[in-house]
């Protein structure tokens, strides 16, 4: 029977690429302890020592024999590691993370088809190799004795191996098991038809063989079991001596009938107490296995289906405000129950989707650690509110422009040690990561305490670049936001860092894509903040609908500061500004959507209302007809089955069937204060 082993490829890279994220952190972790608890050590070491493992053995099953190969022989050096006598620190991480960087290229170049680069693994067996005070790879000296010149001991095991019944449907298949043990010796395989059901039973999916196998071979019996490993739990493998050849009667003891599985079964139940001795949490969270993984089209599907749900809700609503009015009140009730559970089902549903900040954050551990290697900076990395959770389509887009902050405050805001010491500053800088849930939102800053915006710089590149007029000064405010104008970069020299004109105004095209904001905040000598204002999803939001002539918009309820009446006492007409609103001492620039969008019917400013809303930290007046109400409605993307519409984030469906526009109000504030 031929197994499709594709449909596991996708598990096989997520949790691989992850084993490798875990690798890195614990790495990072030991490099960065040193050796001042050597029990916590001893257990990353293990830990990555599993990880490694698993990756080898998983790979090996599915036929991805670079990753195999390769990690074959990370695990060995971790072996010696392990047994204490290679010590991970050092160049042994160094090499270890170069090497945890190619399997993840590995694993990429096999999900995508790209090309090995087998020098690279060769290069880094090699660096491993003499890293190894033993030299483990190396071939081994023999000494002259009678036993080398009679050859390896030869051992013959019986093995019974029963498959469970989804021994085919997890993956595995017995000729590649069968393959690899034939390598290690002479094989005699057996198929035994005992389970074979009734023709009318039979489930083509399901393996009832078992077989009886014989082989003859020097492989060490430990290096047998681990070819079943991945055969399953509900898979029987027993593995006994057979009859010993000759030359090895007298040294090989007959070893009793032991199952391997039992043994794999104990090595759990023993790292399982050890952690509980230790007390390692994160040991005992890769001990456990609540995780599953599920298809993002699953997912995707799943919420698609959901707001549907809150659009047939809606429509429900609407349907029940015109019936008999007798009937109205049971039916509210009925309503009432619904939407509690639809709202209870949307936030089940949504939360399959959120990804605590740790996934982002983590990896700059090893950015920062890079840089601070290559420019001689000294400097920690500070993480707080890891544990807010994101959607994870908003963390997937949020890591490059994080990335670019990070290292621009790496490279532009953090200064070398002298430079540092001479401002009377400590040698050691410190880059800190933060977030935090606000309301449907989530907060993000990234921090440091370098050298904050030069503004006699920025302002000198902005004349040079054309950006300012010559002779017109700026502030510590308007540098901030120079700084984020496509093209401006104050960098001397382009590097690796930074200084190709390339970055930050990406990253705010790129936060704005999100339907955030951005915030720049400079204390010269002191430091700099980014604070990244998100929404929790993308997908269904809370939201105000209102009238502008016979046209109908949704304006998201996170953007609203205020309503009010309109007093025309109050507006303000400025040369060069347009009209004006104050409120409370501020002026605020009034904007008419009805001009915007071309709608006729609207209404005179007097008859209307005011909607304060908020930006990128600037507010602006929105003048609209009416508020109808509050709605929570489901988005979908009209640049994907349109195109990109001014000042438009979106559409929905209302509860009667009509479709509705939901305001772009970031693209709206910009428009207003242009």
């Amino acid at each position: 029977m031929t197994i499709d082993l594709t449909r596991f490829h996708e598990s096989f890279f997520t949790e691989s690429l992850e084993a490798m994220d875990a690798t890195e952190a614990h790495l990072l972790a030991l490099e960065s302890a040193g050796d001042r608890d050597p029990g916590a050590a001893e257990e990353r070491v293990n830990a990555i020592f599993r990880a490694v493992h698993s990756v080898k053995g998983a790979a090996g099953s599915l036929g991805f024999g670079p990753i195999g190969e390769f990690t074959h022989h990370l695990e060995s050096f971790l072996d010696h590691a392990r047994k204490g006598s290679v010590a991970v620190a050092g160049s042994a991480v160094d090499a270890l993370l170069a090497s945890v960087d190619h399997t993840r290229s590995l694993l990429k170049a096999a999900r995508d088809g790209g090309e090995v680069d087998a020098n690279r693994s060769v290069l880094l067996v090699e660096t491993l190799r003499h890293l190894s005070p033993d030299n483990p790879f190396a071939p081994q000296a023999a000494k002259p004795s009678e036993a080398d010149t009679a050859g390896p001991a030869q051992v013959t095991y019986r093995i019974r191996f029963e498959p469970s019944l989804d021994f085919f449907r997890s993956g595995n298949d017995p000729l590649r098991m069968f393959k690899v043990l034939s390598e290690m010796g002479t094989l005699v395989a057996k198929a035994d038809t005992a389970r074979l059901p009734a023709p009318e039973a039979f489930d083509p999916e399901a393996c009832y063989l078992a077989w009886d196998l014989l082989l003859t071979t020097a492989t060490p019996r430990g290096d047998i079991e681990e070819v079943f490993a991945w055969a399953g739990e509900e898979s029987r493998v027993t593995i006994a001596v057979d009859t010993p050849a000759p030359a090895a009667a007298a040294a090989a003891p007959v070893v009793p009938e032991r199952r391997a599985s039992d043994e794999r079964r104990d090595r759990r139940q023993a790292d399982r107490r050890r952690a509980e001795r230790r007390g390692d949490e994160e040991v005992g969270a890769e001990l456990r296995t609540d995780r599953l993984h599920v298809s993002r089209d699953r997912v995707d599907e799943l919420i698609n289906l959901m707001g549907e749900l809150v659009i047939t809700k809606t429509m429900l609503k609407q349907a029940v405000s015109t019936l008999d009015p007798s009937a109205i009140e049971r039916l509210e009730q009925i309503l009432a129950s619904l939407e509690r559970n639809t709202r209870d089902l949307q936030d089940r549903v949504m939360s399959i989707r959120m990804l605590p900040m740790s996934h982002a954050f983590g990896r700059f551990a090893r950015l920062v650690r890079d840089v601070g290697q290559r420019t001689g900076k000294q400097i920690t990395l500070e993480i707080t509110g890891g544990d807010a959770e994101l959607d994870k389509s908003v963390i997937e887009k949020l890591v490059d422009p994080l990335t670019h902050l990070v290292r621009n405050a790496l490279d532009h805001g953090i200064e070398a040690p002298p430079e540092r010491k001479a401002a009377g500053k400590p040698e050691g800088a410190t880059l800190k990561l933060h977030a935090e849930h606000k309301g449907g939102h989530i907060e993000i800053r990234v921090s440091d305490d370098g050298r904050g915006i030069d503004v006699a710089r920025v302002q000198a590149k902005g004349r040079e670049v054309g950006l300012l007029m010559p002779g017109e000064t700026i502030d510590a405010e308007r540098a901030c936001e120079l700084i984020f104008e496509p093209g401006f970069s104050t960098a001397a020299e382009v590097g690796e860092l930074s200084g190709r004109g390339v970055g930050l105004d990406v990253v705010r095209k790129n936060i704005l894509a999100l339907a955030g904001t951005l915030r720049f905040e400079s204390k010269p000598g002191r430091g700099a903040e980014v604070v990244l204002r998100l929404p929790l999803t993308l997908a269904i939001i809370d939201g105000m609908l209102v009238t502008i002539g016979a046209d109908a918009y949704i304006v998201p309820m996170t953007s609203i500061v205020e309503c009010l009446q309109p007093d025309p006492s109050t507006m303000k007409s400025i040369a060069g500004r347009g009209m004006l609103v104050e409120l409370r001492g501020e002026y605020l620039p009034l904007l008419e959507l009805a001009r915007l969008t071309a709608t006729e019917g609207a209404a005179a400013f007097e008859d209307g209302l005011l909607i304060v809303l908020e930006a990128e930290g600037n507010k602006v007046a929105l003048l609209v007809d009416a508020l109808v109400g509050q709605e929570q409605v489901v988005i979908k993307s009209l640049e994907r089955n349109y195109r990109k519409v001014g000042y438009i984030a979106g559409a929905t469906i209302l509860g009667e069937g009509r479709v509705t526009l939901i305001l772009d109000v970031a693209s709206l504030v910009r428009a207003a204060r242009e």
